[in-house]
């Protein structure tokens, strides 16, 4: 009962975050969502309680998915300025080493959902390095 009030929740922190009008906020507080859904994922699985940490691992994609979205909708150029992109990457980059950890914790039943996730989010981190290491235009 507990884990689903857990996971309405978190839901509702989503549609939350989504509604921030300052998308450089927004990104910063997705982001923050995600790295503490990862925190609770990793303590869902150790505790053997698989149904949260398949709620939580999707929570950690639409997390970054969001923070991903948010940052391209503010039209900054990431080779001009770095700034919040860099943070985004250094964060998701955090998130997917511990992603990676939890991955030993996994229920089998439960490995695709868990690979799908780790590679949304490499996905999503090799796009913002991209971006910053891009050549500027002139």
């Amino acid at each position: 009962m507990a884990a689903g009030c857990a996971i309405l929740l978190s839901a509702a922190d989503l549609k939350t975050l989504s509604a921030e009008p300052d998308l450089v906020k927004r990104t910063r507080l997705a982001l923050t969502n995600g790295e503490r859904a990862v925190t609770q994922a990793g303590d869902a699985c150790r505790a053997i309680d698989y149904e949260k940490c398949v709620a939580l691992l999707t929570e950690i994609r639409q997390s970054v998915e969001l923070a991903k979205l948010s940052l391209d909708k503010t039209d900054i150029v990431a080779s001009r300025n770095p700034r919040h992109h860099k943070d985004a990457e250094i964060r998701t980059r955090t998130m997917l080493r511990h992603l990676e950890a939890l991955g030993s914790y996994v229920h089998p039943d439960d490995r695709t959902h868990y690979e799908a996730v780790r590679r949304r989010v490499s996905e999503i981190n090799d796009q913002l390095l991209s971006a910053i290491m891009s050549k500027r235009k002139k």
